[in-house]
């Protein structure tokens, strides 16, 4: 962004989803993979928004291969803007382009090749992205597919609303209010999520971000969603990094809270679980160039010993006779 880190371009797909021809984008490393990440972005955002292409930038550096979908009414795909339907169809769509993404579909050199990936899946997301993740990996592992591990990114993992906020918004989702932008919401003020001033820049550029007023259905869903996520954590059996925002203006403290029981309730052992708070606005990965070197850094350590557990393990013990 502004010359700071020129995301990698990406390669455009279609994923089927729920009968809809949902936009994947894949961005391939220039040397062997060595692991697929999948990326869930955002509200209002998409998969070449900045919080999913740099995230996308610094993996493809590191050697993941990394696939991004555009889910309904966001980016290319289809349907009405900032439109979300419900929480089921945001995790459906999340499994079939986790899918989509494990057949080694490698076109650049003119030949389709549709085997399964067998390097390791993570499954990365930002704000409602993570969310979404949470709940493909708890689908997934239902499915034998394993998430080697989760990358959220200022997650949300609760409701930014109480119950009866909930209720009411769920009622509403099912009467002709449903697609109207009626909702002011922090979520769609740049100043509070992104510190780095170019990237608020090309968000404010960018055609296909949806912005102002949310949608009444997408807010029943997403509010549907985080209730889930937090009903949810002891189902949690990936291991994770969770990254928060020490300077977080978008989500509820029920977030916090859940990531701090995420940690405590989660089944994986605790050596495979990280929660760190960062000096950074709710886009996490959106800060001037040095400070988002050092985030991406703790998220490369991160994978390099989820990608190769066996040298990890051998790493530690060793460090632990020294």
């Amino acid at each position: 962004m502004g010359g700071e880190l020129a995301p990698a371009a990406p390669q455009r797909s279609v994923v089927q989803s729920r009968g809809l021809e949902l936009a994947l984008w894949t961005w391939h490393p220039a040397e062997s993979v060595k692991g697929t990440v999948v990326v869930f972005h955002g509200l209002g955002a998409h998969a070449r928004f900045p919080s999913v292409a740099l995230a996308a930038e610094l993996l493809v550096q590191k050697s993941y291969r990394v696939c991004a979908v555009d889910f309904p009414g966001h980016g290319e795909s289809p349907g009405m803007r900032g439109y979300i339907e419900s929480a089921d169809t945001l995790i459906a769509d999340g499994i079939s382009s986790v899918k989509a993404a494990l057949k080694n579909d490698d076109v650049r050199g003119g030949s389709a090749v549709a085997e399964p990936d067998k390097t390791p899946l993570f499954l990365l997301g930002s704000s409602m992205g993570g969310a979404i993740a949470v709940e493909v990996a708890t689908g997934l592992a239902a499915m034998d597919i394993q998430v080697a591990g989760l990358v959220l990114l200022a997650p949300m993992l609760g409701p930014a609303a109480d119950a009866p906020a909930r209720l009411l918004l769920g009622a509403l989702a099912w009467t002709p209010l449903a697609p109207l932008a009626l909702i002011p919401s922090s979520a769609s003020d740049n100043s509070k999520q992104y510190g780095c001033h170019d990237v608020r820049q090309s968000i404010e550029a960018d055609t296909l971000a949806y912005k102002g007023n949310l949608r009444v259905a997408a807010v029943a869903a997403v509010l549907d969603l985080g209730n889930r996520v937090e009903s949810n954590l002891e189902q949690v059996t990936a291991p994770f990094f969770c990254l928060l925002a020490k300077n977080e203006m978008v989500l509820g403290p029920r977030s916090r809270a859940a990531a701090d029981k995420l940690l405590r309730v989660a089944v994986t052992p605790a050596e495979h679980r990280l929660c760190k708070t960062y000096d950074a606005f709710h886009g996490i990965l959106c800060e001037p160039l040095a400070k988002r070197q050092l985030i991406a850094a703790d998220i490369a350590e991160w994978l390099a010993a989820r990608s190769n557990p066996a040298a990890a393990e051998a790493a530690a013990a060793a460090a632990a006779h020294l």
